[in-house]
């Protein structure tokens, strides 16, 4: 089975690896490319004074890597960690490993992710903040911001990790005709909406038009529901585990 991985950095290439290892023809084509912090000095400065915030939201999981690179020393216990999902929350226990005492709010069902699901946690916590700290990338959706703001807290942010469109190889585009050539109908995974748009950036028409013959598998049903506005007529729902998305995509080849 043909399978194309769009999700970006060292989670996107896990998966790909997994994927191939598993037999199948799998293409490791990520939607953007994860660079360093805009303002490196910057953000190193802000991540040295978070003990001075109440609560640090993580927008992503790969938000939450940059800022292991960024930052020296362990987290503070009283400064509450905020995850927008289930993905982000398991690359906080990994890379922070955050003490005991440590709070990490996060959606509680672990189909939910965004800025939505995180800010009905945090309501149904009863817990206020201050001062508030939301880590991401340089350029992103400011809702949580105003919601905070709204409420009275002080909000900053820091981009730690940069996010740019990834620019697909001539020797990758020559690999996608052969196989719309033989008549393979792909399976696509796409990790965000903004996957979605990205992907039919990059290439032509004839590209587009084959990726619309096969199965996106979509982590989240915020995706699913981008995948069918874009034409996508068949879409499966999984979660941002690894091993979910492979069990779905064994579920496509037995078919």
């Amino acid at each position: 089975m043909v399978v194309i991985v769009t999700r970006p950095a060292s989670s996107g290439k896990r998966l790909f690896n997994r994927i191939s290892n598993g037999g199948h023809h799998a293409l490791w084509w990520p939607a953007f490319d994860i660079g360093a912090a805009p303002d490196v000095e910057r953000a190193r400065a802000t991540l040295a004074r978070i003990s001075e915030y109440d609560l640090a939201i993580f927008v992503s999981a790969n938000a939450v890597r940059a800022t292991r690179q960024l930052m020296e020393g362990a987290w503070p216990t009283g400064t509450v960690i905020g995850a927008v999902g289930a993905a982000t929350h398991f690359a906080i226990a990994l890379e922070l490993q955050p003490e005991h005492g440590c709070v990490v709010t996060v959606p509680d069902d672990e189909q939910q992710t965004g800025s939505e699901a995180f800010w009905h946690a945090w309501q149904a916590s009863a817990r206020r903040a201050q001062r508030v700290l939301v880590v991401r990338a340089e350029h992103g959706r400011n809702w949580l911001s105003e919601r905070f703001l709204e409420q009275g807290s002080a909000v900053d942010a820091v981009a730690v990790y940069s996010r740019r469109p990834h620019r697909v190889s001539e020797a990758d585009v020559q690999q996608l005709r052969l196989w719309i050539t033989a008549g393979e109908r792909p399976a696509i995974v796409f990790s965000s909406t903004e996957s979605v748009v990205a992907l039919d950036q990059q290439v032509d028409t004839t590209i587009r038009a084959w990726l619309r013959t096969g199965t996106a598998i979509a982590c989240h049903p915020r995706i699913a529901g981008q995948l069918l506005s874009n034409g996508y007529a068949r879409v499966m729902n999984a979660t941002f585990d690894d091993d979910t998305i492979i069990a779905k995509l064994e579920s496509i080849a037995t078919d």
